[in-house]
């Protein structure tokens, strides 16, 4: 064993690396180093799943408080598309330089760049559109309808791919968060009653942050060329549409360029840290999407919801009473089964198929998994299109 070459480490089992490690020539840290157990990728795996997490968590919360605190009077002294324009260029000027950092020189497809095109759009129109309902509705009945997105993400995902899996936890995960969010932001606070265009408005949003979410995140974990140069593809076409919206005046704020210059109203203090947590946003959404789904997005988003119900009631007057704070306790205690249990769950499932696949068996879906996800789908584009239709019925 004395002589036993260092290259011969990686394959020796625990008896034989502690008896190695009482000879001196040999480093204790080689063998620290060399001698890991099997589940330290997938552990590994996993903690980038949480780092991914916490740092949305994190600057998402932060986004939100300035976003909030950027407003007078309930309304913006800025343009918002100009601002999203300006974020934009910035996470474009980001992810360039990570490009450029790395080795990668994949050009990408003609069809990534076109699906980017449609998901920039979206992602633009729909960020005007939650702007536009937060000055007309209250921020608990706003958030009581986002409560619903992890929920109809999880159906999207589940009825467009075949190869996505979920297990029962999860599902039962995605109920109580759903609840608990409802518990959590229960218009019990005179938020006033909601316009039924701005309810329309709002469940549209829902949807179209579901769906977006979803393709994102499936066309990031393909990898067709580097993360950067997708970050690049959407955040340069996202800049050419939020201009566009400027300048057409189809934004929140409700002005055009001939109105109000682009940078007007800059001047706040917290329009800069706005733009500054927007722009570090996109970039730790981008990476939830490679190293999680758009479920853990969802997850973030709801945890972040409990955090500030503190920051509201210690900022802007909010009041707690026992719902809220039982709604906060089950969305923390539901996120945390997420992660601990559910997440290594679907792990050991998907882990269990690709070993057979491997082994040359079929994995087919039965008739009646095949029927369900066929209905989801229908169901949620009718749905789509039923909500679509109702808001169009205000403008014609």
């Amino acid at each position: 064993l004395i002589f036993m070459p260092t290259r011969n480490i990686d394959h020796m089992d625990e008896e034989s690396a502690t008896l190695l490690s009482r000879n001196k020539k040999v480093s204790t840290e080689i063998i620290d180093a060399k001698v890991m157990p099997a589940e330290t990728k997938k552990e590994k795996k996993l903690s980038h799943k949480f780092i991914a997490f916490f740092g949305l968590v994190l600057v998402q919360g932060a986004h939100v408080l300035f976003f909030r605190l950027s407003q007078s009077g309930g309304k913006y002294e800025y343009n918002t598309a100009s601002a999203i324009a300006v974020t934009e260029a910035i996470k474009l000027g980001m992810s360039g330089g990570l490009w450029w950092r790395d080795s990668e020189r994949i050009a990408p497809p003609t069809t990534l760049f076109f699906t980017y095109t449609i998901l920039a759009f979206a992602y633009a129109v729909n960020n005007q559109l939650a702007m536009y309902l937060l000055t007309n509705m209250g921020t608990g009945m706003l958030s009581l309808g986002k409560s619903m997105a992890p929920m109809l993400t999880a159906l999207v995902m589940w009825s467009l791919f075949e190869d996505e899996r979920f297990v029962q936890l999860q599902g039962i995960c995605f109920i109580l968060l759903t609840m608990g969010l409802i518990c959590l932001f229960a218009p019990d606070q005179k938020t006033g009653v909601v316009a039924p265009l701005a309810m329309g408005w709002l469940i549209l949003s829902v949807f179209v942050s579901a769906i977006t979410s979803v393709i994102n995140c499936r066309v990031l974990q393909r990898g067709a060329c580097s993360l950067h140069m997708q970050n690049m593809l959407l955040y340069s076409q996202g800049f050419i549409f939020n201009l566009a919206l400027y300048m057409s005046g189809l934004n929140a704020t409700g002005m055009s360029m001939e109105h109000q210059g682009f940078f007007d109203g800059y001047d706040n203090f917290f329009v800069v840290w706005v733009l500054i947590s927007q722009s570090f946003m996109g970039l730790v959404i981008s990476a939830v999407y490679k190293y999680g789904d758009a479920i853990v997005k969802c997850l973030a988003a709801a945890v972040q919801s409990a955090i500030l119900l503190v920051f509201d009631a210690m900022l802007f007057g909010y009041s707690f009473n026992i719902q809220s704070i039982m709604g906060a306790g089950i969305v923390i205690a539901t996120t945390y089964t997420y992660f601990a249990e559910a997440l290594p769950q679907l792990q050991k499932v998907k882990a269990a198929e690709k070993a057979q696949v491997e082994k040359g068996a079929v994995m087919k879906q039965s008739a009646a998994t095949r029927i369900l996800r066929a209905g989801t789908a229908v169901s949620v584009g009718t749905a789509l299109f039923g909500i679509s239709v109702y808001v169009l019925t205000f403008y014609v």
